[in-house]
């Protein structure tokens, strides 16, 4: 990477994957990077000890790596994270209509109607990449290409709900597919038609790292740290004057730039604004648990659970009650289990003696067919929704506020700009949630930042 007419101070706040990534990343263009970080840095990645075991928290799936190579292409650096397939792809979808593998197989009595499900996505898949990590400008040829791919895959529907009732896809599949609006934080009736796509479009390219997901913590503290980067972990920031922190503590320090990692709404309050506080407007939270087992779990490496009713679900989550079915993403590794369960972003303390979380460990434990298995646990730890709060948006939004269908998918134009001086990254900037929109979000931040930079503002 060549350096900048001229190095600036930067100060990002908040070391998250998106502030580390945006770090090594304008560190590597000669400029002075401080990150500000008031807990641990990661974020929601951390590694948990749990009994024997540890479990990396936060990200489980690694997808769409097109994006993470075009992150390493941008720094320069090789891939330290030896990815491997996940063994079933996204896992086995315990519908209310009966069990779907995705992607189905060929031997699965859904495969034509799966092959008809792929075909509609098929002008996108090349294109996707693009969508993450380029600027959202209809002057770039590339944007406006990948742009009209994404109109011809949705065929014009606003939803995912809307894009599936169009397809006429049996029962099952259909469900299942739905269950992955949820990767946008909101219910079928809620997300971008784009979300209705993302199995088609990940197929079987579902990776983790062979060390676990904490070794993408790891590789990007040891890029931010080579390149100068100063990492004050424990180091919470009050309040943000223009270029100016207050620090806790009473310090003072100031900076050329400012590039916030954190959720908007925490932003804005550090700024002096009020933060929003309807439940309606912010996607979901989370009930992360976490489990040893006294031996391996009879069990794939994924599986999901989906909400019996998608409408119930979105009526609790929008008035801020617990639905009485919700998402449950599983993973099992050796003696190692965990389960997410999707709630709404009140900051509820869901705790393992929570009769909620109790009740959907035991409909978990059905649908998969291992009563009991939980209470096999030779030690368990939980991170609630308050934990998730704590150092992001108001409730645990996992992904920041709720945006319309309209203005939740790439098309966006995302203000990464929030102010002279003043730049945002992260998943409650950049639409979609996970790390192919953490990474493609710094990648963005990095382009339109270097442009500025270059043209004589920023």
């Amino acid at each position: 990477m060549k350096g900048e007419p001229s190095s600036r101070s930067v100060g990002i706040l908040g070391g998250g994957l998106a502030g580390l990534a945006l770090a090594a990343l304008l560190a590597g263009r000669g400029h002075r990077v401080t990150v500000y970080e008031r807990d641990r840095l990661g974020g929601k990645l951390r590694r948990l000890q749990v009994g024997a075991v540890t479990f990396d928290t936060g990200p489980s799936l690694f997808t769409f790596p097109a994006v993470w190579q075009a992150y390493l292409a941008r720094l320069g650096e090789s891939d330290p994270l030896d990815l491997r397939p996940l063994p079933g792809g996204l896992g086995v979808h315990h519908t209310p209509h009966g069990p779907v593998p995705l992607p189905v197989p060929p031997t699965h009595a859904l495969w034509p109607e799966w092959q008809r499900y792929v075909q509609a996505a098929a002008p996108l898949p090349t294109h996707l990449p693009t969508l993450l990590t380029t600027p959202p400008r209809l002057t770039d040829p590339a944007f406006v290409r990948a742009s009209a791919a994404l109109w011809r895959a949705t065929g014009g529907h606003l939803t995912a709900s809307g894009w599936l009732r169009a397809q006429r896809l049996p029962p099952a599949l259909a469900h299942a597919v739905a269950t992955h609006a949820l990767n946008a934080g909101l219910s079928p009736q809620d997300a971008p038609a784009l979300y209705a796509l993302i199995p088609a479009l990940v197929g079987r390219e579902v990776y983790r790292p062979a060390r676990g997901m904490g070794a993408l913590l790891d590789a990007l503290k040891g890029w931010a740290t080579a390149r100068g980067v100063v990492l004050r972990e424990g180091q919470g920031v009050e309040v943000v004057r223009g270029s100016t922190l207050q620090l806790a503590g009473g310090e003072v320090a100031c900076h050329d730039l400012l590039v916030s990692a954190l959720d908007p709404a925490r932003l804005a309050a550090l700024r002096g604004g009020s933060v929003p506080s309807p439940v309606a407007r912010r996607t979901v939270s989370g009930a992360a648990l976490y489990a040893e087992l006294p031996q391996p779990a009879p069990l794939p490496a994924t599986s999901v659970v989906p909400p019996h009713d998608f409408a119930v679900f979105r009526r609790c989550v929008r008035a801020g009650a617990l639905p009485p079915s919700t998402l449950a993403l599983v993973h099992a590794e050796g003696r190692r289990l965990s389960v997410l369960l999707a709630a709404p972003a009140t900051g509820a303390p869901l705790t393992l003696a929570h009769s909620w979380v109790q009740a959907q460990i035991r409909q978990v434990e059905a649908a998969l067919g291992v009563p009991g298995l939980w209470r096999s646990a030779r030690a368990a730890a939980a991170l609630p929704p308050a934990h998730y709060a704590a150092g992001g948006h108001p409730g645990g939004a996992l992904y920041g506020a709720a945006l319309p269908p309209w203005r939740g998918g790439p098309l966006h134009p995302q203000p990464y700009q929030l102010a002279p001086g003043l730049w945002q990254v992260g998943t409650g900037v950049h639409p979609g949630g996970g790390l192919p929109a953490v990474l493609g979000g710094a990648l963005i931040v990095d382009t339109l930042l270097h442009a500025k930079l270059q043209a004589g503002s920023a």
